[in-house]
């Protein structure tokens, strides 16, 4: 009769001890993405994309940033490509690719973090002189856009302002998202300082 009381209770140990173990036969919850922190929205139209590029940029977010592009990327700044040549340093904006874009955007990210000296605020607007183009699969899309740069580290605080229009071509692609396959930055006025100038910065 002990050993029968004995062997209720171990029973009844288990049985409470099991109820509050995780059963290993429910289905398994999903984790939730590596770095999606910041704002993110499905890229299921073009114009989101150009917003996620955005947000990416200003929270330097290279996680999502990198999302934003097509395997195939191509970057092209015409104007300063001829500079660079002009200068002597034809490899500042040859065979700029994905890779190179995400590399570019890491070091710019990276060197504008946790400092209080060295700041940057990008805005992008739709061109007044441009129509968006959006097609099925294929879209373009033309934004100002005008990003100022504040160091403080010496002195009297330093304003940089660059400004011009940034073209992006788009394709849909997996799971109808879609991504900007070539991306060309002009200069607002020619021989200005704009975005690919601070981009070829870090590269």
């Amino acid at each position: 009769m002990i050993y029968s009381k004995w062997i209720r209770a171990i029973i009844l140990a288990i049985l409470v001890i099991g109820s509050c173990a995780k059963d290993p036969f429910s289905a398994r919850h999903s984790e939730p993405p590596l770095g999606s922190a910041g704002t993110w929205e499905t890229p299921q139209s073009p114009e989101v994309v150009v917003r996620n590029l955005l947000f990416a940029y200003n929270e330097r977010n290279i996680s999502n940033y990198q999302l934003c592009f097509s395997d195939s990327f191509i970057f092209s700044a015409p104007e300063d490509s001829i500079d660079a040549v002009n200068a002597g340093r034809p490899e500042l904006f040859a065979d700029w690719n994905k890779q190179v874009e995400v590399a570019t955007a890491t070091n710019i990210f990276t060197t504008f973090s946790g400092t209080d000296t060295m700041a940057y605020y990008l805005t992008l607007t739709s061109a007044p002189d441009q129509n968006d183009i959006i097609e099925d699969s294929t879209a373009t899309l033309f934004r100002d856009y005008a990003l100022t740069i504040v160091l403080t580290g010496v002195g009297q605080p330093d304003t940089i302002e660059a400004a011009g229009l940034a073209t992006f071509h788009l394709n849909q692609e997996l799971l109808n998202w879609w991504t900007i396959g070539w991306w060309e930055d002009l200069p607002a006025q020619t021989a200005h300082y704009d975005w690919g100038d601070f981009k070829a910065e870090y590269r």
